[in-house]
């Protein structure tokens, strides 16, 4: 189930209720979706005739900026605020979301210039149609989650059975395509993500910081594709804006054997990985490290050495805590690594600089029932 909540500006198009939108909003009604629109002011004149007896509510809720009705209304129907969708269409829409803990999405017929900054958007009912249809049944949890000692992994989805006799980077390329093609599929993408990071209170972290583990031949110019997922990611979850477009969190100085592609001999040595990237020193600058709880984001994982390697290097550079989060992983292999790095993290490491103290198994608890629905989001 999901609550959907907007505001009268999200229904009306020419200053008059748009159809298609009525539609969508009182088929999702029907189909035992709660459904409201919430303002600050009365009631107006054209809501009473345009959905009489269809179940969807108007509430009128004064400082409504505040998110605490997402929260009143979630336990209302015994939800999560993170089962709640918030269609914006103006300020105080995108502001009620991000403070209650809702998932955003943008009317892309509105013009608030917040709605611009937003990850997902969608631009007609059909897509906020397929958006709903896509995500609803999304259980918010993680399929995998552990902490270490170190740092903490999440990821979406178990692809040991996905098409067993290939290796990581074909999800990999079709991840890339999805996000590429856009659309109502990359939408629920990442509705489905930001709710599974809504579920441990990303949305109220004052000190949050994001970043992407760069591929084995990144150009350091944060174009990848991972890197607009990312990004689109933070907006739709988190009210902070420590990470810069523009700058990616770390940089390649050398090509990386593909570990995916069975490259680089064994998969659970980090060496290659620190000897060929490094924080950019750009976050080194004014601080923009220091205490800050770091979500690195990758596409997939076996093994997890990109995890460790980053979270060597963060936490040498002052950062308070690390999680990285993968939308896909492979097999029971997941190690937890526990690398010292004496050398500076904003520069080129020696093998000198740094010593790899242990790898040990990393187990954590498992959500079946997340896993389905990113399949059918990744043909």
């Amino acid at each position: 189930m999901l609550i959907i909540m907007t505001s009268p500006d999200a229904v009306l198009r020419g200053g008059k209720p748009e159809g298609s939108i009525v539609k969508v909003l009182t088929d999702v009604r029907a189909a035992n979706n709660p459904v409201a629109l919430v303002s600050n002011h009365r009631e107006p004149a054209w809501f009473a005739p345009t959905f009489a007896n269809t179940g969807v509510q108007f509430l009128q809720v004064r400082g409504r900026q505040s998110g605490e009705n997402i929260s009143v209304n979630a336990k209302k129907f015994k939800l999560n605020p993170h089962d709640v969708l918030v269609l914006a269409a103006k300020d105080e829409d995108v502001q009620m979301g991000k403070n209650g803990g809702a998932v955003l999405v943008a009317a892309g017929w509105a013009s608030s210039p917040q709605l611009a900054s937003l990850g997902i958007r969608v631009d007609d009912a059909k897509q906020l149609q397929e958006v709903i249809d896509l995500t609803k049944g999304w259980p918010g949890q993680w399929w995998f989650s552990a902490n270490g000692p170190r740092y903490g992994v999440r990821a979406l989805a178990d692809l040991s059975q996905y098409g067993k006799d290939l290796p990581q980077q074909v999800f990999a390329q079709k991840l890339t395509q999805t996000v590429k093609n856009g659309g109502s599929r990359l939408n629920a993408l990442l509705a489905v993500t930001a709710r599974s990071l809504l579920t441990e209170g990303v949305a109220i972290e004052p000190d949050l910081l994001w970043g992407v583990y760069p591929s084995s031949s990144s150009t350091n110019k944060d174009t990848e594709t991972l890197s607009d997922f990312t990004h689109r990611l933070r907006t739709t979850v988190s009210r902070v804006r420590f990470s810069k477009r523009g700058e990616p969190l770390f940089i390649r100085h050398r090509s990386s054997a593909r570990r995916s592609a069975g490259g680089g001999g064994d998969r659970t040595d980090p060496s290659d990985q620190l000897l060929s990237l490094h924080i950019n020193p750009f976050y080194r600058e004014k601080g923009r490290l220091g205490g800050k709880r770091v979500i690195v984001v990758d596409d997939c994982t076996t093994y997890g050495a990109s995890f460790g390697v980053a979270a060597s290097l963060l936490l040498k550079a002052g950062a308070a805590s690390v999680t990285g989060v993968a939308l896909g992983k492979f097999g029971g292999q997941l190690r937890a690594f526990d690398i010292d790095v004496r050398g500076n993290p904003y520069a080129p490491l020696a093998q000198s600089d740094f010593s790899v103290n242990s790898v040990s198994g990393l187990s954590g608890s498992t959500s079946s029932a997340s896993q389905r629905n990113l399949l059918t989001l990744i043909p």
